[in-house]
């Protein structure tokens, strides 16, 4: 076992005075392997069964939280942008940095399975669309199971979730690591994404704005900020335009979903923005992203700040 999948597989089980990172576990996922690379041996790591349960795990205690934002093949996250939505997000809990991570997912099954054995394939929706070309040429009767995480996929083929899927005809998509943490499995193929290039990009998200992040190399990447933006309430359609004129930063992405709080088929808008050039402080950053919020504000626009870095 290298020393990196070493390290995964002992991170989450030791018991040390450092502060909590939680994440969506089990341990192997590609979530846990992105807070490692970003975080190694100065948080302690605590797996959830959900990107739900990582943002309700936040607090005090449990300072540190990393979420899967978008794949460069399947798009953005939605159960991220869903929780995105909901008040705790940007009240109490914000984004506070980013971390992208290369995903090579892999075929996993039980040992001497077959793929031609193979009547069900476990994963996360997320690892289920980014395989989707691999699934039509090699298993395009295969039905596809979505869990909460790929390692849970993997943890599916020792324990099924009902007598129905057989395991010995069942395989799941996740990444090899699992084959180190859950004896008794095997990987079949790999490299099964769609394109050469697969990325996926994480948050690190905190409870509050004022703990700092302890990163085990601080990164370099232009600072940004996250607003969220919902419309008029009583407005029947939403104008961009008059929003994107108030924010006057750059905008590198615009995401919406449907709104929890206003009139029916009314979204609720996330705006990332970033400082052109990427000179400014710190201080004149945050002081660029409120004052820029006061301007949406101004226009009738309610948004908040959920988060810069």
């Amino acid at each position: 076992m290298s020393d990196t999948l070493s390290a995964l597989a002992s991170s989450s089980g030791e018991v040390q005075e450092l502060p909590a990172l939680v994440f969506l576990g089990p341990p192997g996922t590609y979530s846990h392997q992105a807070a490692f690379d970003a975080f190694g041996d100065s948080v302690h790591y605590v797996a959830k069964q959900t990107i739900t349960g990582v943002f309700e795990s936040l607090s005090s205690e449990v300072p540190f939280g990393i979420i899967p934002q978008e794949n460069s093949t399947n798009g953005s996250v939605i159960e991220t942008y869903n929780l995105l939505r909901c008040e705790f997000a940007g009240r109490d809990s914000f984004v506070r940095g980013e971390t992208t991570l290369p995903i090579k997912h892999s075929l996993v099954v039980r040992q001497n399975v077959k793929i031609e054995d193979i009547e069900h394939v476990f994963s996360h929706e997320q690892a289920l669309g980014q395989c989707k070309a691999f699934l039509k040429e090699f298993l395009p009767r295969a039905s596809l199971v979505p869990t909460d995480s790929t390692a849970s996929a993997a943890r599916a083929l020792l324990n099924p979730p009902s007598e129905s899927f057989d395991p010995f005809k069942s395989a799941a998509i996740c990444s090899t690591v699992v084959t180190s943490l859950f004896p008794g499995l095997e990987v079949l193929r790999t490299g099964i994404q769609d394109g050469e290039s697969n990325i996926t990009r994480f948050y690190v998200v905190s409870y509050g704005m004022d703990v700092g992040i302890p990163w085990q190399t601080p990164p370099t990447y232009q600072k940004r900020a996250l607003i969220r933006l919902l419309p008029d309430r009583d407005s029947v359609a939403w104008d961009s335009s008059r929003a994107i004129k108030a924010l006057n930063i750059p905008i590198s992405r615009i995401d919406r979903r449907p709104s929890l709080y206003s009139a029916t088929f009314h979204d609720v808008y996330f705006f990332e923005v970033y400082a052109e050039g990427g000179k400014e402080s710190d201080v004149a950053w945050f002081d660029c992203v409120n004052q820029a919020v006061e301007r949406l504000r101004q226009a009738g626009l309610e948004s908040t700040v959920l988060g810069i870095w």
